[in-house]
C-alpha cells in the first residue's frame, strides 16, 4: 500500500516510437492491463509494477532496449553485459570509464563523457542534436541508480543539469535524482562530489544476476533511496494517518530543526508539501485499486474532514473523481 505511483508522461514517452517497431502500442498496454485512453489523460497515473512490466515487454517485442529511440536497435541482453563490464571495475572511477567505453559501442545518437574539475566531478551527455527528454532522463537516471547499487548507498547529487526545456511533469524529477534538476542548461550532466569516485564496488556477481532478473522495477525503487529525506518523511506520514502531523512534528523525529530539514529537502529537490501530497494521492489510488472501500472511508483514512474535500483533492491530482478512477481501472 505504500509504492509510489508514475506519471502517465513517462509511459507516453517510453512509447512515442513504439509503433515505427512494427507493433500496436495499443495491444502492449492492454496487455500489463492499462486502459490505452489513459495516455490521452495528462494526469493518469499506473503501479510500479505495471510500469516495469511494460517496459519489459516494450523492449522483448520490439527487440530492442531502447524501444526505438536510439538511431539503431540496442540488441536484448545489451544492458546485462553493460552492468557486468562495469562492476568488474574496483571502484566507482573504474565503473564508470567503463560503462563510457562501452556506451562507445553503441549507437546511441550522444556520447559520454566524465570530466572532474578540482573537488567537483560531472558526468556529461553530448549530443550534436537536441534528445528527447525521455532519453536523457533514462540514461542519467539508471547510471545513477546502478552507480549507486554498485557502492552500496546513494551517491548525493549536488544538480542535475538538462539541456532540454523543463517537461509538464518536472515535479516527477526529484524521485528520479533525489536532488535538483535545473532545465535549459548549457550542459547535460550529473554534478556530485569527485571523492565519490574512490568509492569501491562492493556488489558480488550473485548479487548482480539478481539484479539483472528483476530489471526495471528494482532500478526504480531502490532500498538505498529508503534513506532519503523524502522517503523518511512519506514513511512518517504513512504511518500517522488518519491524522496528518506538522512539519515541525516531523523534523523533530528526524532530530533536526525545521530549518535544517527544509535545507536537507532542497538538496533532494522537494518540499514538505509536495512530500505529502504525493503520499495522499498514491495511498488513495492504492486503496481504491486495492479494497473494496468506499470513498467516504479512503477519504477519513488519509485524513480529509469531508468525502468533498477529498474528491476534490482526488480529481486535483489525477483528473478525475476517484469513483471514476476506480471503474476505469476495473474495466
Amino acid at each position: 500500500m505504500n509504492s509510489r505511483t508514475i506519471s502517465i508522461s513517462f509511459v507516453r514517452a517510453m512509447l512515442e516510437k513504439f509503433e515505427a517497431t512494427g507493433h500496436s502500442r495499443e495491444s502492449l498496454l492492454q496487455s500489463v492491463g492499462i486502459a490505452p485512453s489513459a495516455l490521452h489523460q495528462n494526469k493518469a497515473r499506473i503501479a510500479p509494477a505495471q510500469f516495469s512490466q511494460l517496459a519489459r515487454l516494450a523492449m522483448k517485442w520490439s527487440e530492442d532496449e531502447a524501444v526505438g529511440h536510439y538511431p539503431q536497435h540496442v540488441p536484448l541482453g545489451s544492458y546485462r553485459v553493460l552492468a557486468e563490464y562495469v562492476s568488474g571495475g574496483g571502484d566507482l572511477r573504474e565503473a564508470l570509464k567503463r560503462q563510457i567505453r562501452f556506451d562507445r559501442l553503441i549507437n546511441s545518437g550522444f556520447s559520454v563523457k566524465l570530466v572532474c574539475e578540482g573537488r567537483i566531478a560531472r558526468y556529461q551527455i553530448h549530443s550534436p542534436e537536441p534528445l528527447r527528454p525521455w532519453v536523457v532522463e533514462q540514461h542519467l537516471m539508471l547510471t545513477h541508480r546502478l552507480m549507486s547499487w554498485l557502492v552500496g548507498t546513494p551517491l548525493p547529487l549536488q544538480a542535475v543539469h538538462c539541456q532540454h526545456p523543463a517537461p509538464t511533469y518536472r515535479d516527477e524529477y526529484h524521485y528520479l535524482f533525489f536532488s535538483p534538476t535545473r532545465f535549459e542548461q548549457p550542459l547535460t550532466e550529473l554534478v556530485f562530489e569527485e571523492r565519490l569516485l574512490d568509492l569501491p564496488i562492493i556488489k558480488s556477481r550473485e548479487e548482480l544476476d539478481a539484479l539483472i532478473r528483476q530489471l526495471p522495477y528494482n532500478l526504480l525503487f531502490m532500498p538505498t533511496h529508503q534513506k532519503s529525506y523524502t522517503e523518511r518523511i512519506r514513511r512518517y506520514i504513512r504511518n500517522s494517518l488518519p491524522k496528518s502531523p506538522s512539519y515541525e512534528q516531523i523534523a523533530h523525529s528526524l532530530g533536526l530543526t525545521p530549518q535544517t530539514l527544509r535545507r536537507r529537502l532542497r538538496d533532494e529537490g522537494c518540499d514538505f508539501r509536495q512530500i505529502r501530497n504525493e503520499l495522499l494521492r498514491d495511498t488513495a489510488i492504492n486503496l481504491l485499486e486495492q479494497t473494496d472501500n468506499s470513498v467516504q472511508e479512503i477519504a477519513y483514512s488519509l485524513g480529509f474532514s469531508e468525502p468533498s474535500a477529498f474528491i476534490r483533492s482526488f480529481k486535483n491530482w489525477t483528473g478525475i473523481p476517484p469513483n471514476n478512477y476506480r471503474r476505469q481501472h476495473e474495466t
